[in-house]
């Protein structure tokens, strides 16, 4: 894990474990990502990275103005998190919590994204027996999207979370050197 995952993850976590609790998974996912677009503006994003060699004065005045950009889209739950990010200097992180955020999500509600890279594009029935696959041997609903790779001679790759799966023309070539060789 690097350093901004480390950092993170516990503020992941815990807005998971708090909007789990509440019923309110979609609405945490949806403000983070809010949150996280507004504090990357370039007219925001400088500031945030500031907060850390400015006093709490400065770090209330910009949490007062993030507030006053998102109102009606964050709830007071939302706000305390922010309050407690900026506190300890960690709102520049604010993306990867989202990201976080939303991989927990999607581990609690079985879901995966996959992408199926190729060397050209695949069929719809191609990628919804791909997809059928993966379903069943990862026990997932999966969201596949195909991506065109035009390092690859033939076959593809599919990543899907942790899982990388390579029947690419290359990868076979390989192996079959490397048994030829043994």
């Amino acid at each position: 894990m690097s350093d901004i995952q480390t950092i993170a993850y516990p503020y992941a976590k815990a807005a998971f474990d708090f909007a789990k609790e509440n019923g309110s998974l979609e609405e945490w996912k949806t403000a983070l990502v809010l949150v996280a677009d507004v504090i990357e503006q370039p007219a925001l994003i400088n500031q945030v990275k500031a907060l850390d060699q400015g006093g709490k004065a400065e770090a209330d005045n910009f949490i007062h103005l993030l507030f006053s950009v998102c109102e009606g889209f964050i709830d007071e739950h939302m706000q305390n998190l922010i309050r407690v990010m900026a506190e300890n200097q960690r709102l520049i992180v604010m993306r990867s919590v989202a990201e976080a955020f939303s991989e927990l999500k999607d581990e609690s509600d079985l879901r995966l994204d996959a992408i199926v890279y190729s060397s050209e594009p695949l069929e719809s029935d191609q990628l919804e027996a791909l997809t059928k696959y993966l379903e069943k041997k990862l026990a997932r609903r999966i969201t596949l999207s195909n991506e065109i790779d035009a390092d690859l001679l033939g076959g593809i790759v599919v990543k899907a979370g942790e899982l990388v799966i390579d029947g690419s023309l290359q990868s076979s070539i390989q192996r079959l050197a490397t048994s030829l060789n043994v």
